[in-house]
């Protein structure tokens, strides 16, 4: 019997059903009897699985003959978890096709959810109940990288295999073909930046003392020209569905600041480029910015409604604008770029290279405990992995990880 058939007659409030096929995973007694000395359970809660759907039934049952009438209160999706994350917490969350669709802190904020999306989501005050039947399971769902190295992809679209030193080599063919002087250092920190935020995402994790590491803000004064972010950064990064790279205008503005702050970092361990910000766009994300260098990003000014800060913020503006307090800016020098050539070869996503960064040299970084340092320990790790690939490009890497944190040293020391 499919999912479909099972539901016949239970779409509506308040529909009852006999007990039909399919596997129980959970019952929970809401309403117990003494009967004939015994205690007897006369009401509960059932989590029964048929195909790809879970059904949340209330289950009448007569203590005399144990004839059971079953009413349906919701039709889910069969992957359905109370998950213990250990970047975010404890949530519910949801899957279709090994796919995340749905995650909240609030069990019945995800049933609404999963409603928007089409299950059948009934009224019953029994409802919130119910989250006591959903398996408690202990899983990494946010994207980015688990402890082990794993690329976790939560939607199912990052390309996780490692290309070795050929994104970073067509990256740096785009970056020299483009750029002269400081900006092509610039825009390779950049690229490092992004990398380190993905390679080294696990250090969130509270094992590694997360409240000491401190995770500046790269803020770029950039006049608008911002090539490095469309041809280089969102290639090595790609993933549209995660929100890496946020454009002028900001997502769904007519949201709010608060829930459009809330859709870029939940979730989400993977870095955040804000590009071609001005002083209008950046004032939907004022909280965020003014606690993006703490452990919890504000979403509103008393600081009750907050959430992990896990991603790393990379800022392109076109002037000074509401810097964080923390932050690494670099004033790009106001001159004109020269238009790549034609034919560059395509660059590849990083996400599997970053992989192998973390596996190998994760002791390495886990001692660093601030952002620029941390980039130059990461530059030095892929010297150290694409040198015999590519000596031209680990040279760079290493000379432009140097320089610039010398750089951002003196500035922060003033």
């Amino acid at each position: 019997m499919s999912a479909e058939q099972a539901g016949v007659g239970a779409e509506r409030e308040g529909a009852e059903l006999q007990p039909t096929s399919g596997h129980v995973l959970e019952e929970k007694c809401i309403v117990s009897l003494v009967w004939d000395g015994q205690r007897q359970c006369i009401k509960l809660l059932r989590l029964r699985a048929v195909g790809a759907t879970s059904f949340i039934e209330l289950v009448n049952r007569d203590p005399d003959s144990g004839e059971e009438t079953v009413k349906d209160l919701a039709h889910l999706p069969r992957e359905i978890y109370f998950v213990s994350e250990p970047y975010f917490g404890e949530m519910f969350v949801a899957y279709e096709g090994g796919k995340l669709i749905a995650a909240s802190w609030d069990w019945r904020d995800l049933l609404r959810k999963l409603k928007a999306r089409g299950h059948y989501v009934g009224r019953s005050t029994y409802l919130s109940a119910s989250r006591v039947l959903i398996p408690y399971v202990e899983k990494t769902v946010s994207a980015g990288l688990s402890d082990s190295g794993d690329v976790v992809d939560p939607l199912g679209i990052l390309d996780k295999t490692d290309y070795g030193a050929e994104p970073l080599k067509a990256a740096y063919e785009w970056i020299n073909s483009t750029y002269t002087g400081k900006n092509a250092e610039y825009a390779w920190f950049n690229v490092m930046t992004a990398i380190t935020h993905v390679a080294t995402s696990p250090l969130r994790y509270p094992y590694y003392l997360r409240s000491h590491f401190l995770d500046y803000v790269v803020y770029n004064v950039v006049n608008r020209d911002y090539g490095v972010i469309m041809y280089v950064l969102e290639k090595l990064l790609e993933g549209d569905g995660y929100n890496t790279v946020i454009y002028e205008e900001p997502l769904k503005a007519d949201l709010g600041s608060k829930r459009l702050a809330a859709l870029l970092l939940d979730m989400n361990r993977l870095p955040l480029i804000l590009m071609g910000q001005t002083k209008k766009t950046l004032k939907t994300y004022k909280y965020v910015l003014e606690t993006a260098d703490g452990e919890y990003i504000m979403l509103d000014r008393r600081g009750k409604k907050r959430i992990p800060n896990l991603r790393g913020l990379i800022i392109f503006a076109d002037d000074v604008y509401d810097i964080p307090a923390r932050s690494l800016v670099l004033r790009w020098e106001r001159t004109q770029t020269r238009p790549p050539p034609a034919k560059l070869p395509p660059i590849k996503p990083i996400y599997g290279f970053a992989a192998r960064l973390w596996k190998k040299y994760h002791s390495r970084f886990a001692d660093v405990n601030w952002l620029s340092y941390l980039v130059d320990a990461v530059a030095k790790a892929i010297a150290q992995e694409i040198r015999n690939e590519a000596e031209e490009v680990a040279t760079f890497t290493e000379h432009v990880a140097s320089s610039i944190t010398t750089e951002l040293d003196s500035y922060v020391d003033s």
